[in-house]
């Protein structure tokens, strides 16, 4: 999958078209780091002006979804007893590796979640609870605008209707 696979599939069937999210782009320049404004998905993935349509080439962070949870790992834990522990728990999610030491994993569901819970299933899961609220995250399928290695997909749970 690629960054724009990706962005359709969370839009489409992970949002349901519920959600029209924001994304925006940052790199490091020397000690600098630059980033652009936020844009909805809409105004990236439908740019009314076809000029426009550079604008998913340095997207590379996205808003977390109101129906999202994003369990955020350091790497020091045992990623694959908390996936087996999600799994079991019969949750639709994708784990993704950083690129660098760190895990991440999405898990969605059918409706939005409020900041506490979200913070109980981060809890429940012990990830770190930064993420919690509406904040960003490094955009799957796409390079860290810090160490520009590759977000990848290591292994994701079904969806279920």
């Amino acid at each position: 999958m690629n960054k724009k696979e990706w962005l359709d599939y969370l839009y489409y069937y992970l949002g349901e078209q519920q959600y029209d999210f924001k994304l925006f782009g940052a790199k490091k320049d020397g000690e600098k780091v630059i980033t652009t404004k936020w844009y909805k998905y809409s105004e990236v993935i439908f740019p009314l002006d076809p000029n426009e349509d550079y604008k998913i080439d340095w997207i590379n962070n996205r808003q977390i979804l109101p129906n999202e949870v994003v369990l955020d790992y350091d790497g020091g834990e045992d990623i694959e007893d908390i996936i087996k522990k999600i799994t079991i728990d019969n949750l639709t999610f994708y784990a993704f590796s950083t690129g660098s030491r760190g895990y991440h994993i999405h898990i969605f569901f059918r409706r939005q979640l409020n900041n506490d819970e979200k913070r109980k299933i981060i809890r429940k899961y012990g990830a770190e609870e930064q993420k919690v609220g509406a904040t960003s995250i490094a955009l799957e399928f796409s390079k860290h605008w810090k160490s520009g290695r590759i977000k990848k997909l290591i292994y994701h749970g079904n969806y279920k209707k």
